[in-house]
């Protein structure tokens, strides 16, 4: 008879079970971004359409708690689930963006780990700044997490803030962060046990849009090395 080997080190976990949907604002309207800034930046007509999708498989999702972060577009995304589900928004600014710009692609295949790091000139610098945004992003979810215990949670907020926790749990570097792309109007779902055990059960959803999101996620990298 087959034994599984990983029993032996498996904690056994303990219910309640927490789950916590990550979930990136849908498309903002960058249009409006010089005339109202970062942080009041609205939903595009592409993000209002994206928002219809995401809501309908929201209110399936028998979510008991909705968190947002202070930004417009995480709010806006919210706003159409909060007011058919009858549920409370509750604003909350560590859940804010992290400002990141130092953006680089990163090379895996036939490059070991050191030479990935050496290519990266700045990676112990970097490295430390995304060391603060991970000890960030999960002191707030886990003060999330003891306050709202065994209950489902959507977590409406932002990419970097998503790669930061995603990232935090995989114990991943730089390299690691630079590395990993959040679609918007994307779900990431973690389940936490009662004592704090963590699993993530899966990153970037969106299968709730009627077409995926554009694949061409370089074309932020371009913009940012050619200004």
């Amino acid at each position: 008879m087959y034994k599984n080997p990983y029993i032996k080190i498996q904690p056994k976990t303990k219910r309640p079970y927490t789950e916590i949907l990550l979930i990136r604002h849908c498309h903002p309207n960058y249009k409006l971004e010089k005339k109202l800034g970062d942080k009041k930046l609205p939903l595009s007509p592409d993000g209002l359409k994206q928002r219809k999708y995401l809501t309908a498989r929201l209110l399936r999702a028998n979510i008991d708690v909705v968190c947002s972060s202070e930004l417009i577009r995480a709010q806006e995304t919210a706003a159409d689930f909060v007011k058919k589900s009858k549920k409370n928004l509750l604003v909350n600014p560590r859940l804010n963006e992290f400002n990141w710009v130092a953006w680089y692609k990163i090379k895996y295949f036939n490059m070991t780990e050191k030479e990935r790091e050496k290519r990266l000139k700045r990676h112990k610098v970097l490295d430390a700044e995304l060391d603060k945004m991970q000890t960030a992003a999960r002191r707030a979810m886990a003060d999330i997490f003891h306050q709202y215990k065994g209950k489902k949670i959507a977590v409406f907020c932002h990419g970097n803030f998503i790669k930061s926790v995603l990232t935090g749990i995989l114990n991943a570097d730089i390299i690691g962060f630079l590395s990993l792309e959040i679609f918007q109007s994307s779900i990431s779902k973690i389940i936490v046990d009662r004592d704090g055990y963590i699993k993530i059960i899966y990153i970037n959803d969106v299968h709730h849009l009627p077409s995926p999101p554009d694949k061409d996620v370089f074309l932020t990298l371009i913009d940012h090395e050619e200004k």
